[in-house]
């Protein structure tokens, strides 16, 4: 059974992800639904579908933006390894400059050193390319892989953000839906992100509609939570970190800096935490930060006397070269994890099923 989208209340707020007036881009989106399906419809029938000899879990969305997949493939990724599994991460790498790690394939490595990383658009080649080099890999984890269904996979986890629910949503451009919401009939699993920033009312009436939608589906709940603080300062040899206490920052003035797919989430927990937000650059997702932004960012630390910025993980492995030697602030690091509120030992159950 299928609900239609008026019969649930609007999201918060949905920006448009262009400016291109509706009438275009409601066309636009008509021909993007259109192949959206023909490309379903093959892979339905398994036309162009590589099977590989190890298990593999997808962790993905139907929308564009942040639903808090790096955290989620982290968690994954520790539930194997404590299974005693070795696993493997395929991304494509997403707006990676030639020749550089793109910022979350610095994530990954920086979270999970002993994990191997296969970060290229052709994840079967590089995948291929691994098992060649490291044999013990023997099951793969696939960040952002609900539409790269040219590689089978034996288990579909679905990422919902609970902040920008997919009903009332449109497909690109004309809204941020990648595929069609029936598309989530696919899933194995649906977890709900972001829990902690909507209402009581607003996660039960979005849990309705996806058992609307998926009816049976295993469902979980969790919120992102921040698991530790790293506080960065300069030195003569580059920045010093260490772990600081969350008290720690309590009373000092924060300017709160990112380029990621959901920047409320992350300006309202820096809020939640009871730290002085002051105030807050925000930049398009996966955003370089060159000349231009570090520019910028000085002028803001002048302009407010803050001196300390709080950025996310993702954004500071790829801004931590490009801020030394021009800014002299403390820079705090939040580490950045899921906590369940509801189905983490079903979804535990579910991985070690499909790999045991």
């Amino acid at each position: 059974m299928t609900n239609h989208p008026e019969s649930y209340p609007e999201p918060k707020s949905i920006k448009a992800p262009t400016r291109v007036p509706n009438a275009i881009t409601r066309v636009m989106s008509w021909g993007y639904g259109f192949g959206i399906g023909f490309q379903n419809w093959r892979f339905d029938r398994a036309v162009g579908v590589t099977k590989l000899d190890v298990p593999v879990i997808s962790i993905g969305n139907l929308s564009a933006g942040g639903t808090g997949k790096t955290p989620m493939v982290h968690w994954v990724v520790n539930e194997l390894l404590s299974l005693g599994r070795h696993p493997a991460v395929a991304m494509r790498g997403y707006k990676a400059m030639p020749g550089e790690m793109g910022d979350e394939e610095r994530e990954h490595r920086l979270a999970l050193p002993r994990v191997p990383i296969v970060a290229q658009p052709n994840r079967i080649a590089g995948l291929r390319a691994l098992f060649e080099a490291n044999p013990l890999v023997d099951s793969v984890i696939l960040d952002d892989g609900f539409q790269h269904r040219q590689l089978r996979r034996d288990m579909d986890i679905v990422l919902i953000d609970a902040s920008s629910p997919p009903y009332g949503d449109a497909l690109l451009p004309r809204g941020f839906l990648r595929e069609p919401a029936k598309s989530l009939s696919r899933a194995d699993v649906v977890v709900v992100t972001h829990r902690e920033m909507v209402s009581d009312g607003e996660l039960n009436e979005l849990i309705r509609w996806i058992q609307s939608q998926v009816p049976g589906c295993p469902l979980a709940v969790a919120s992102h939570v921040w698991d530790s603080v790293m506080m960065y300062r300069a030195s003569g040899d580059g920045w010093v970190g260490r772990v600081c206490g969350f008290d720690e920052i309590k009373d000092q003035p924060i300017l709160g800096v990112c380029a990621i797919g959901n920047p409320d989430g992350f300006l309202s927990q820096i809020e939640r935490m009871g730290w002085d937000l002051v105030d807050a650059v925000v930049l398009g997702d996966h955003d370089v930060f060159d000349g231009c932004v570090v520019e910028t960012l000085c002028q803001q630390l002048k302009s407010t006397k803050v001196s300390t910025i709080c950025m996310t993980r993702k954004d500071w492995v790829k801004a931590k070269d490009r801020l030394e030697g021009r800014i002299e602030c403390r820079i705090v690091v939040p580490e950045l994890g899921i906590g369940f509120e509801s189905g983490a030992d079903g979804l535990r159950s579910w991985i070690g099923r499909i790999v045991c």
